[in-house]
């Protein structure tokens, strides 16, 4: 398995674990990122948003859909 199938498999499987009340923010995140290129501002809140979660910090969310509006400003 190559890692673009191990990747695949790996959201297959976050897709799947979602609380479906949940489903239609992701889906709405995952559409917006796919439309192409994201700009410096969304990249730079991924980054950030990446490199807390490698550190141990976390922010609470109350929602998937809080979470998305948050990076897509």
């Amino acid at each position: 398995m190559d890692i673009t199938t191990a990747s695949r498999a790996v959201l297959h499987e976050l897709g799947d674990s979602l609380p479906e009340a949940e489903i239609a923010t992701a889906e709405r995140f995952l559409t917006s990122i796919s439309k192409g290129p994201i700009g410096p501002k969304f990249a730079e809140s991924i980054r950030r948003g990446l490199a807390e979660t490698d550190a141990g910090d976390t922010v609470v969310w109350r929602d998937c859909a809080e979470m998305v509006e948050k990076l897509l400003d």
